[in-house]
C-alpha cells in the first residue's frame, strides 16, 4: 500500500489517462550507453526516420512538415556522427531480434530522410546494444550487417528478476492488490 501512496504524492508518477507510467528502461539504456561510449557528444537520441512529403515541405518548410508528420515517422534509438563515420543505434535488453529487424530496416531510410542530423553522406554503421551475446544474435547480427555491442548496466539485474517472476502466482497476486488499492482509492 505504500508503494500506491508514493505514487499518489508524487505528481510526475500519478497516472495518464487512467494508466500508470511505464518505466522506460530500454530509453535509460540507450542513454546510459550514450553518455558513457561517446561523453564527448555529437549523438542524438529518438531520431525520426523517413521521407516527409515534399509538398508539405514547400508549404510549411522542412522544421515544419517534419513537426506534422512526427507521430507517423518511425525512430531509431539514437544516432552518431563524426564527418567519417554514422551509426543508427538501437538498444534491446528483451526482444534482441526485433532490434535487429529494426535497424535493417531503418539503414535503408537514412538516403530518404531529409531532415536526419549531421548526416552528409558517410558510411552508415546499423549497432544494436544488448546486455548479453547469445550464439544466434551474433549470426543473426551478421547475416543483417549489423553491429552487436555487449553494454553492461547493473540495473538490469533487477530488471531481469522482475521480469522473471512477472507471471509467477506470488507475483500475480502482488499486482492484483496493487490494483485492487487502486480503484479503491480511485487513481485507476
Amino acid at each position: 500500500m505504500s508503494e500506491v501512496l508514493l505514487l499518489i504524492n508524487r505528481p510526475e508518477l500519478r497516472p495518464v489517462g487512467g494508466l500508470m507510467p511505464r518505466k522506460e528502461r530500454e530509453r535509460r539504456y540507450i542513454a546510459e550507453y550514450m553518455k558513457t561510449t561517446w561523453p564527448g557528444g555529437n549523438w542524438q537520441l529518438n531520431v525520426e526516420l523517413g521521407p516527409i512529403p515534399q509538398e508539405y515541405v514547400d508549404r510549411y518548410g522542412l522544421g515544419k512538415a517534419a513537426a506534422m508528420f512526427r507521430p507517423t515517422r518511425p525512430r531509431v534509438d539514437a544516432v552518431k556522427w563524426d564527418k567519417d563515420h554514422y551509426y543508427i543505434i538501437e538498444a534491446k535488453i528483451r526482444d534482441i531480434k526485433a532490434g535487429i529487424g529494426d535497424l535493417s530496416y531503418y539503414r535503408n531510410m537514412i538516403t530518404d530522410t531529409p531532415d536526419l542530423p549531421f548526416y552528409d553522406g558517410q558510411p552508415i554503421t546499423a549497432r544494436l546494444v544488448v546486455p548479453w551475446m547469445i550464439d544466434w544474435i551474433r549470426t543473426a547480427a551478421a547475416a543483417a550487417q549489423v553491429d552487436i555491442v555487449v553494454f553492461w548496466a547493473d540495473w538490469i539485474d533487477d530488471y531481469v528478476k522482475e521480469r522473471q517472476h512477472y507471471f509467477t502466482a506470488e507475483y500475480r497476486e502482488k499486482r492484483a492488490e496493487i490494483k485492487r488499492l487502486r480503484e479503491i482509492l480511485g487513481v485507476e
